[in-house]
C-alpha cells in the first residue's frame, strides 16, 4: 500500500514537470486575445498530433502583435525576409518561436485559432521533419491542419479565380509569386486533402513519420507509402484539379445567374431607349428629307387655273 502512495504521489508531482511551458509575450495585443489564444495552444498542438501523427511536447514561446507595425517590428528583430503587412504569422522552429499578426488576421475577418494551428503545424514540422521536402508539401500539411471552415471560406473568397497549375512544380512557384500566391494556398491543402482521401490517412501519417526518422528522399518516402510514385500523383491530381475547377466555374454561374441576368438587363434597358431614340430621330430625318424633295403639299396643288370660276366661300363653283 505504501508503495502504491508513493508512485502516486510521483505521478502526481511529476506532472508539472513534464507540462511544456509556454511563454506567452504580448505585443499592443488586448488581455482578452491573449488569454484566449493562450488556452488554444495546448489544443492545438494535440490537433496537429491528431492530424498528421507527429508529436511534440517541447517548450514555446508565443508572441502576440496586435498592430501591424509591431508585428514587422519583430519580424525585422527576427530576420524574417518577407511583406510583413501581408502576413499573419511565422514559426521559427530552431528557437521554438511563434508570432502571430492579429491586426492581418482581424483585416481578413479570420479566426485566429485556425493561424495558431497552422503556425504549430510549421514548428513541430521544422522541430521534427529530417527529410528535405517540397514547399506545397509544407505548406499543404499546415494548411490541411488549420481546418476551420469559416476561414476556407473568406480565404477562397479573397483568392483570385480561375488560375491554372499546370504542374506540381509551378504550383511550387505560384506560393512564391504574390499574384498566385493566394490560389495557390488554397490549392496545396487540397492537394493533402487527395493524399489523405486516395491512400487514407493511415499512409499520410506513415508517410510523414518516415519523413520524421529520417527516410528520404521525399519522393522514394511518398512511393514507399502509397504506393504511387510522385508523377502518377500528380496526374491524378491534375485530373483531380480539373474537375474541380470545371466544378467551380459551373457554380459560379449557377450562384450568379440572377445576378448577371438583373445586370444584361440593367445593361439593355438603356441601350433600347437609347437605340428607339436614334431610330426616330432618323425617322423625322428621313421625313424632312422626303418633304423636301417630294412635298406633300405642292405650289401646284392650290394654284387656280381658272380664277373666276369660284370663291374659298363656294368650294362648288368649279363644278
Amino acid at each position: 500500500m505504501s508503495r502504491l502512495i508513493c508512485l502516486i504521489c510521483c505521478v502526481v508531482l511529476a506532472a508539472p514537470l513534464l507540462a511544456r511551458e509556454v511563454d506567452v509575450q504580448s505585443v499592443g495585443a488586448s488581455a482578452a486575445s491573449v488569454a484566449r489564444l493562450t488556452a488554444q495552444v495546448e489544443p492545438a498542438f494535440s490537433h496537429v498530433e491528431n492530424k498528421t501523427g507527429l508529436s511534440d511536447d517541447e517548450d514555446l514561446t508565443l508572441v502576440i502583435a496586435g498592430g501591424a507595425k509591431g508585428f514587422a517590428d519583430l519580424a525585422a528583430r527576427d530576420g524574417v525576409g518577407m511583406n510583413a503587412e501581408g502576413v499573419l504569422g511565422y514559426a521559427i522552429p530552431s528557437r521554438r518561436r511563434i508570432v502571430l499578426n492579429l491586426s492581418g488576421i482581424h483585416d481578413r475577418q479570420l479566426e485566429p485559432i485556425g493561424v495558431l494551428r497552422h503556425e504549430i503545424a510549421h514548428l513541430v514540422m521544422g522541430s521534427s521533419m529530417r527529410v528535405a521536402h517540397p514547399l506545397w508539401f509544407e505548406e499543404g500539411v499546415a494548411q490541411y491542419v488549420e481546418s476551420v471552415a469559416l476561414n476556407e471560406l473568406r480565404e477562397a473568397a479573397g483568392a483570385a479565380s480561375f488560375i491554372e497549375f499546370e504542374s506540381m512544380d509551378d504550383l511550387e512557384r505560384s506560393l512564391r509569386d504574390e499574384a498566385r500566391a493566394g490560389a495557390a494556398y488554397i490549392e496545396v491543402r487540397e492537394v493533402i486533402r487527395l493524399i489523405v482521401e486516395k491512400y487514407g490517412e493511415g499512409d499520410f501519417k506513415r508517410l510523414m513519420k518516415q519523413l520524421e526518422r529520417g527516410k528520404g528522399p521525399f519522393d522514394e518516402a511518398f512511393e514507399s507509402t502509397t504506393g504511387a510514385s510522385m508523377k502518377e500523383f500528380e496526374a491524378v491530381w491534375l485530373a483531380d484539379y480539373q474537375d474541380r475547377a470545371s466544378d467551380r466555374t459551373a457554380g459560379f454561374f449557377g450562384r450568379n445567374l440572377w445576378w448577371m441576368l438583373l445586370g444584361m438587363t440593367g445593361l439593355l434597358v438603356p441601350l433600347a431607349v437609347i437605340l428607339l431614340r436614334m431610330r426616330g430621330r432618323s425617322q423625322v430625318e428621313h421625313w424632312e428629307d422626303v418633304e423636301k424633295y417630294y412635298p406633300s403639299d405642292p405650289s401646284w396643288s392650290y394654284q387656280q387655273d381658272e380664277p373666276d370660276s369660284f370663291t374659298p366661300e363656294d368650294p362648288d363653283g368649279r363644278r
